[in-house]
């Protein structure tokens, strides 16, 4: 973590909504990461699982879990610190 707030060097979410699996490295220049893609792709899955593995269970909304499957997890690689 930097004085300049979070910077986050990877993530991989499994089974979050829409998500089967994404797994994201920005480079590491530091450069801006675009989410893009068609309606119902999982863009903003991907931006619920940052703010459920970073704010937790008042974060967690209903359903957080994809359609048909027991079980979701998110990784969120701070550097110094891991967010499971």
């Amino acid at each position: 973590m930097s004085e300049d707030g979070l910077t986050i060097l990877g993530l991989r979410a499994e089974n979050v909504k829409r998500l089967k699996v994404v797994e994201i490295r920005p480079d590491a220049d530091g450069g801006l990461v675009v989410i893009a893609g068609p309606n119902a792709a999982g863009k903003t899955s991907v931006l619920d699982s940052i703010a459920m593995a970073l704010g937790g269970k008042r974060l967690i909304g209903p359903k957080p879990i994809r359609a048909g499957q027991k079980t979701a997890s998110v990784k969120v690689d701070l550097g110094e610190l891991i967010v499971t």
